[in-house]
């Protein structure tokens, strides 16, 4: 991140219209086909549901803390609920979690890889739908206060 932040704002090496552009790329081609194909080469019926529970516990427990700060605390907002709820929970497993994972263990640990691609099929399943239908809350509750 620091590298492509230097390469567009100190080196210039890229302009911001060209960024653009390859982010533009990078969400509607990269990220859906690396996603579908790590979805689906994932195994159901194999799946380490003692990781998958403990995952899903800390990321309950994490939106259970944030509920009671948005409701008991004045500095708490839905808003801001939302946002911490995705930077504390929602890892980029998927572009940088799963190659960073084979590159430091390989195939000594075959497990390692599986784990994450695991982590990013409930990503897509269930966190991303709850932060949409949050999203829309957010947004519901908005319009209704106008």
């Amino acid at each position: 991140m620091i590298l492509a932040y230097g390469s567009v704002r100190w080196w210039k090496i890229f302009s911001p219209d060209q960024c653009s552009k390859i982010n533009r790329f990078v969400t509607i081609f990269a990220v859906p086909l690396l996603s579908f194909h790590f979805i689906s080469t994932n195994k159901p019926y194999t799946m380490n549901f003692r990781f998958i529970t403990a995952d899903t516990l800390q990321k309950i427990i994490m939106l259970f803390a944030l509920a009671l700060w948005t409701n008991f605390t004045r500095n708490g907002s839905l808003e801001w609920m939302i946002t911490n709820f995705s930077l504390s929970t929602l890892p980029n497993t998927l572009v940088m979690g799963i190659p960073l994972l084979i590159a430091m263990y390989g195939h000594r640990i075959p497990e390692s890889g599986s784990l994450m691609v695991q982590v990013v099929v409930l990503q897509c399943i269930i966190w991303y739908t709850l932060l949409l239908f949050l999203f829309e809350y957010y947004d519901a509750k908005l319009l209704i206060m106008e």
